[in-house]
């Protein structure tokens, strides 16, 4: 009844399940089960198996079954085979394996519990070999050879255990073998056992497959070869047809799993751009973008020329190069694909990861391993740069960025500057492929005119300095508002009109009078700030997010922009004292990250002095000749008894430190005149000179004591203020978080910096400024 009522979710009407088919394998089965009181469990069984193998026409002796035509009636039933066809399709792929094989799996099938322990139940195999069947790109051979491995993994695994049965599940090696379309072969699928309890695993496959047959690469170069030609030379090829080919020609296309579709999808985006660029389809190019902003035939001219006479990517080595790049771009934001093969790389260090994985482990990314060595070596190149092009475009970089792109880019001549700019153009150009595949949605108009002063920068560097171009890029994009660098004051002008996205006079004036109305002092330890390069100024500074900072504060009525350039002034000087507090030498390029102040700036109010108020702390960490600094905002209470008091300016900061500095020495010296001389009347009496211990002879008095008594009080006085200069110390240490009568005054507002509840303050002093988040944006 429960098996005929098993497709009830389909219909009511009647039973779907029960057809005459099923009818007869239920039948068989249970005229096997009436004979579980006379027969042993092994007869029963090869009952069932004998009524297929008689349905399939397979030979069986159920008295005595041989061990293959045992383990082929066997996989018939999993593979729920009920016409004769099929089943000489599984002898056959059965009759493929070597001798060895067949053995192996003949006795892994043949397991029965009870006899030998343990056998293995593989939930969900008949999927699995049913897809297998099904997929032509897979076939039988290659399903039962995994098979094979699987049971090899499972009893490995298991070989102690005392279970009667394990059960293995390979519902993901199932749906993997339904996808699966990649042009290496199945049976060297990659996976991993992973044991839940002490009788179940799952098979985990792992869709990338390391290469190292020369076949296997030279037949993946053949394919390519032929899709560049059509590319080339405009054969009628649809964008179906380039779907389909690339998928078959690049196998790293199915390393995507589900959990990273956007990126599967952004890697198709810019490989159909690479096709609609070297065919100079304009209109393919165009047709999902909104009319007013479509990109213009001018701009469009401009691309191809640059292709042209710079990229040269219309020819087949350098256009499958380039499709290899697009293919395999974004394999480093597959969390698993790296934690394997780049384990301590982080998500926002993906290129660096894939670059990492080229060098070491090439073989699973077989369409980079058939490339010629000079374009192997310039697709690591572009990969281990440091460089983020919308970092660049928003002046979030530092001229020594642009210097790590021109060492790495030099070896490679004209064109691989060219090369490293056409996978940016081409990335960008699919980025909204996300949400369409029928054109560039992304590259407008307005977007080309954004990415082509820094295209251009990028160029430059063939024939200049980095800080040139870079000054350039900056002059370029103040030039819309202003005309030229006049002065330092001018050069950190134009710095921050492009990190505020300054494109008129209205924007540009705006930023210019936030700037104009800070103080003299404020101004300059900006100015020194946006304009250090890291080259001949060190180090530059990198401010992540300080857009978001800027476009936060113009949005916010109670913030606005002066204040937010006070505030990273005050940023600025965290930075100047945790770099002092670790004792290293200075760095090429800081990072600093500002995502905590642009949130705050975007969330403070409704009372214009609310933003100031906030106290901010500073974690960095050192990578190389790059140091990270992370600014961390620790927001007043909105209470109206807040006893949170922000710095309210860097002058009245750096007067404090002063007066706090100089308290410290005053203490100093006291503590150790006060101690030095109750050392001395304790243990070396006799040093001190006649005319003072006359003072002090047994009976007599100085000032109302005795000797004893003065050393008493010296030692007194010496723990007292030693006492004081230690809690102003530990208030330097914890900045704001800390107040003159104890630690935290709010522990659940200073939790950044220390914790009442874990170690007092003291915690800041073992944290130090340690700790950072990496990088956060990308274009892609």
């Amino acid at each position: 009844a429960q098996m005929a009522a098993s497709h009830a979710t389909k219909s009511l009407d009647g039973s779907v399940f029960m057809n005459e088919e099923q009818w007869s394998a239920f039948e068989a089965g249970w005229d096997a089960m009436t004979y579980i009181d006379k027969e042993s469990e092994q007869d029963v069984y090869n009952r069932i198996l004998y009524h297929r193998a008689e349905r399939l026409g397979l030979s069986f002796h159920p008295k005595k079954p041989e061990n293959e035509e045992y383990a082929i009636v066997r996989l018939a039933c999993l593979c729920r085979v009920t016409n004769l066809s099929v089943g000489r399709q599984i002898q056959a792929a059965f009759g493929e394996l070597k001798p060895a094989e067949k053995e192996a799996l003949a006795r892994y099938l043949r397991l029965d519990g009870v006899t030998s322990k343990p056998a293995f139940i593989l939930s969900n195999s008949s999927n699995f070999l049913e897809n297998c069947l099904a997929n032509k790109e897979v076939g039988l051979t290659s399903a039962l050879k995994i098979l094979l491995k699987v049971y090899a993994a499972a009893e490995k695994e298991f070989r102690s255990s005392s279970r009667a049965v394990v059960t293995v599940k390979l519902n993901q090696l199932a749906a993997f073998a339904q996808d699966f379309g990649s042009s290496v072969t199945f049976q060297d699928l990659p996976f991993e056992m992973v044991r839940n309890n002490e009788a179940e695993m799952v098979c985990v496959p792992k869709m990338w497959i390391p290469v190292t047959h020369q076949g296997v690469l030279d037949d993946l170069s053949v394919k390519s070869k032929v899709l560049t030609k059509s590319i080339l030379n405009g054969a009628g090829m649809s964008e179906r047809m380039f779907k389909n080919d690339i998928a078959k020609a690049f196998p790293e296309l199915s390393y995507f799993p589900a959990a990273a579709e956007a990126q599967r999808l952004q890697t198709y985006g810019a490989m159909m751009s690479v096709l609609w660029l070297i065919r100079d389809q304009h209109d393919v190019f165009i047709r999902q973008q909104v009319e007013e902003e479509q990109l213009s035939k001018q701009s469009w001219a401009w691309i191809q020329e640059w292709i042209k006479d710079s990229v040269k990517i219309r020819n087949e080595e350098t256009a499958d190069a380039m499709l290899v790049f697009m293919a395999i771009h974004a394999l480093g934001k597959i969390p698993e694909f790296r934690e394997e093969l780049a384990p301590g790389f982080d998500a926002q260090s993906h290129d660096v990861a894939l670059s990492h994985i080229l060098k070491n482990t090439p073989e699973v990314v077989p369409s980079f391993s058939r490339l010629s060595k000079k374009y192997r070596e310039l697709i690591i190149d572009s990969l281990s740069v440091d460089f983020q092009f919308s970092q660049f475009l928003q002046a979030e970089n530092v001229p020594a960025n642009l210097e790590v792109v021109k060492d790495k880019m030099k070896p490679h001549g004209d064109e691989g500057f060219a090369f490293f700019c056409f996978r940016i153009f081409a990335q960008m150009c699919g980025k909204l492929g996300t949400k369409t595949l029928v054109g560039s949605a992304f590259m407008t108009e307005p977007q080309f005119q954004r990415f082509r002063p820094g295209l251009d920068a990028l160029q430059n560097l063939k024939t200049s300095e980095a800080s040139t171009a870079y000054n350039a890029f900056l002059l370029f994009q103040g030039s819309k508002a202003l005309s030229r660098f006049a002065s330092p004051e001018h050069h950190a002008m134009a710095r921050l009109l492009c990190l505020g996205s300054a494109s008129d006079h209205t924007s540009g004036d705006a930023i210019r009078q936030a700037f104009d109305d800070l103080v003299p002092s404020d101004k300059a330890a900006l100015t020194r700030w946006l304009i250090a390069d890291g080259i001949t100024s060190k180090p530059g500074y990198v401010l992540c997010s300080a857009p978001d900072v800027i476009r936060a504060a113009q949005e916010n009525p109670a913030v606005g922009l002066t204040p937010a350039l006070s505030m990273m002034v005050r940023v600025q000087e965290r930075c100047d004292v945790a770099s002092s507090m670790l004792l290293r030498p200075p760095t090429r390029k800081v990072y600093v990250h500002l995502k905590e102040l642009a949130s705050w700036a975007q969330d403070a109010g409704p009372s214009p002095d609310e933003f100031r108020q906030a106290n901010m702390n500073v974690r960095s960490e050192d990578l190389g000749d790059t140091r990270v600094f992370t600014v961390q905002v620790v927001r007043p209470k909105r209470s109206g008894n807040s006893k949170n008091k922000g710095n309210h300016g860097g002058s009245s900061s750096c007067c404090c430190m002063i007066f706090e500095y100089f308290l410290m020495f005053i203490l100093f010296l006291a503590t150790a005149a006060c101690g030095g001389l109750a050392a001395v009347l304790k243990w070396y009496p006799d040093e001190i000179p006649d005319k003072y211990m006359d003072y002090l002879d047994d009976g007599e008095t100085f000032l109302g004591l005795t000797q004893t008594q003065t050393m008493q009080g010296s030692a007194a006085a010496s723990a007292v203020f030693m006492l004081l200069f230690l809690l102003i110390w530990c208030r330097r240490r914890c900045g704001e978080c800390c107040c003159p009568g104890g630690c935290c005054e709010d522990c659940c507002t200073c939790r950044s910096c220390c914790s009442c509840c874990q170690g007092g303050c003291f915690s800041c002093w073992r944290e130090g400024a340690c700790g950072y988040s990496r990088l956060e944006s990308d274009f892609i």
